[in-house]
């Protein structure tokens, strides 16, 4: 009795003590994460849009993540703030159950300090605090896939036909949220064949369970009958609903940009940055994993097939599929998905730690000690840029664009984030419901001008994604209110646009500068926690090399534009547009040594570019324009560098310029120009290669005729 009683008071310390692991975890993890919360609409992705759907209860793009709309409808219901931070907050509550769901199951079979150090590090994993703070639905779908790993172990462990039934509910459920979750079935197919095998009747009824889940994207077939204000696809017809919950009729941004590259031609890139990306998050726990991974292969060999099931499918398979190519853009659009298989890494991670204990015999206090460790670099790793609780830059950048835009004028906008941004502020918002707003690359779309022409019926759309500078003339000219692009917008070239900071207008005007009424109290953040924060930022930096590119060309740069082109190379650094074009206001006042000096900063950042679009594996089209642009700051460089009296630097300046476009007609004239009063014979070959590759070059035609009428002589 009396072992019986000690035993009884060691379970009950030990529960005594997981809860209160539990607790602190909990604790810790909620109030740095509410402390951490965008204020608002957060700078990424779809956010925007999400938020809108929500706002409205819409239909949001392929293929309609009905589950995440209608949960987070009832959770804005009831959270405190304006209305993308309690989404925020809805995000931040399902990373937590995702946290909390994950070290119960850790602590159940590993113990209690494996599991906390686990489920710590997995709280400071950086793409875990991001996906974990938006209105997006990425932190949902892990804690869906956490509670499927849970269902999928105890069938591992047990096989019952209920736990197998719910499974499948869930799966089928998880899907309405976000279709990847099916990356995690072979894991739990696997956990529930032992059972499956023997019996086709509970195989069947499990289908019927899944698609019972499944059956929430009926959401849409009703929702959309209704005409809501946001209904892509508009999927009210059978047909349209069909193709819409299988992205037939929808290329997403992986689908659309992976088909410019052969099958799994960039799956090593993508490899090498998830492994980048296990390091920054795990650091040294990695070696804990591998022994983890090493003792659940030789303990509990099918339990090991379903966490490396859940891996491989989720991880590398889904990397191959995607195809994505390893620049900053794509890397961003993938990175949320990193997070199923880091659920196996923790896994292994905890494992691993209560392996390692367990063999050398290690106290709790030299584990907690190794915890710490691996803590605390996660900590100095991650969160300098996990705190975004002064991340204003969406809804700045939106109210910046619009104050550019004279009332009842239409402002068409492209990319994601800054049209769901301009969406969001005008819906949920209620600010300039005057603007008519347009999306350029849904402009060609049925549904979408079915939507508009209800919504807007004065507006009359035009293809203006691929329907070229006709299609754009032909929206602009009837327009009585005027036509404004954001510059994030594609416009053909050939088609003249008059800057107002960050947006374009089609007419020239008298309109008072924006620029001064923008705050950039966002830039007191500390630096661009991602791309797409970056991206705002660099349009910002955009508006300001515009500004300057037009006045350039119209009259001169002003002091004003040349503080701007400062601010802007702030904004940016690796932008070479700001050190061009303060290289051209500074040439122009006859500071040739200051010219020289950025055109050259100019010249270095086209250079680096053009390295980086090598390894971004960037397509040849883009990378000719890079090597144009790079080619056009070194034929400035050698300018410069003749005013300052450095000929053999201005020829090695041509030269580059030359190697980066052959067919530069200038450099070739600069070139005999150079040579003009040393070798003849040089400059007739120079003057004549700038006529190849330009037969209008005039002041080329004009010398070489003056050189062969000497000649004649």
């Amino acid at each position: 009795m009396r072992m019986e009683a000690e035993g009884n008071e060691d379970k009950v310390r030990l529960i005594d003590a997981r809860l209160a692991a539990g607790a602190f975890l909990f604790v810790s993890v909620c109030l740095f994460w509410i402390y951490c919360l965008p204020p608002g609409l957060a700078a990424y992705r779809d956010a925007g849009e999400m938020a809108c759907d929500v706002y409205t209860l819409g239909v949001a793009h392929q293929p309609g993540y009905p589950l995440y709309i209608l949960t987070a409808k009832l959770a804005s219901l009831v959270l405190p703030g304006n209305f993308a931070y309690k989404l925020n907050l809805f995000s931040a509550a399902c990373g937590l159950g995702a946290l909390l769901g994950l070290y119960a199951i850790l602590s159940a079979l590993f113990g209690t300090l494996p599991a906390l150090a686990a489920a710590m590090l997995f709280s400071l994993n950086f793409t875990m605090q991001t996906v974990s703070g938006v209105s997006e639905m990425y932190s949902l779908n892990l804690f869906l896939a956490v509670l499927l790993l849970r269902a999928s172990l105890s069938l591992e462990g047990k096989w019952e036909r209920s736990t197998f039934w719910a499974g499948a509910y869930l799966l089928g459920l998880a899907m309405t949220n976000r279709m990847d979750i099916v990356l995690a079935a072979p894991a739990f197919l696997i956990a529930a064949w032992p059972g499956l095998r023997t019996s086709a009747w509970t195989a069947a009824v499990g289908a019927l369970f899944w698609l019972s889940g499944f059956s929430l994207y009926l959401y849409l077939y009703v929702r959309s009958g209704s005409d809501p204000l946001f209904d892509w696809s508009h999927p009210a017809d059978l047909s349209t609903f069909i193709a819409v919950i299988t992205r037939k009729s929808y290329g997403s941004t992986l689908d659309l940009i992976s088909r410019n590259y052969a099958p799994g031609e960039l799956f090593l890139p993508n490899i090498k940055y998830y492994a980048l990306h296990l390091v920054r998050n795990f650091n040294l726990a990695l070696f804990a994993a591998a022994a983890g991974m090493a003792s659940e292969f030789a303990c509990r060999r099918r339990r090991f097939f379903v966490l490396t099931a859940l891996f491989l499918a989720s991880g590398p398979v889904f990397l191959y599929m995607a195809n994505m190519p390893p620049n900053p853009h794509a890397l961003a659009i993938v990175e949320p998905y990193y997070l199923l298989p880091d659920i196996a890494v923790a896994f292994w991670a905890a494992a691993g730690l209560a392996s390692l204990a367990s063999r050398f015999k290690a106290p709790s206090p030299a584990v907690a000690a190794a915890a710490a460790v691996l803590i605390v670099l996660a900590a100095r790793e991650n969160l300098p840029a996990a705190c975004r609780r002064v991340d204003f830059a969406a809804e700045d950048w939106g109210r910046d664009a619009m104050s550019g835009v004279p009332p009842s004028s239409v402002l068409v906008s492209k990319k994601d984030v800054q049209l769901f941004t301009l969406w969001y502020l005008q819906t949920v918002r209620g600010e300039r419901p005057d603007i008519r707003l347009v999306a350029q690359g849904l402009s060609g779309a049925a549904w979408y001008r079915r939507s508009t022409a209800l919504r807007r019926p004065g507006l009359m759309l035009s293809d203006l994604n691929s329907g070229g500078a006709a299609a754009w003339r032909e929206f602009i000219s009837p327009d009585p209110g005027g036509v404004y692009a954001s510059l994030d917008a594609e416009i053909p070239e050939g088609l003249p646009t008059f800057p107002r900071g960050l947006v374009c207008a089609f007419e020239a005007g008298r309109a008072p500068d924006p620029w001064p009424s923008y705050n950039f109290r966002w830039l007191r953040g500390g630096g661009y926690p991602d791309f797409f924060a970056k991206d705002l930022g660099s349009s910002y930096a955009a508006a300001a090399v515009a500004l300057a590119a037009w006045r350039n060309n119209n009259g001169g740069m002003t002091p004003e534009d040349a503080e701007r082109l400062e601010l802007a190379a702030v904004m940016d650094p690796d932008l070479p547009d700001p050190p061009l074009y303060l290289g051209f206001y500074r040439s122009a006042a006859g500071r040739w040594d200051e010219a020289s000096e950025l055109f050259r900063r100019a010249a270095d950042l086209n250079s680096r570019l053009l390295v980086l679009a090598e390894e971004y594996r960037t397509l040849p089209e883009l990378k000719r324009g890079v090597s144009r642009a790079g080619a056009y700051a070194w034929l400035n460089y050698g300018v410069a560098l003749e005013k300052t009296g450095d000929p053999r630097g201005a020829e090695s300046a041509y030269l580059r310029a030359l190697a980066a476009d052959p067919g530069m007609a200038d450099a070739h004239y600069n070139m005999a120009i150079l040579y003009w009063t040393r070798d003849q014979a040089r400059v007739r070959e120079e003057l004549a290669a700038a006529l190849a590759a330009d037969p209008g070059h005039r002041q080329a035609a004009y010398y070489l005729r003056r050189l062969t009428a000497g000649r004649k002589e």
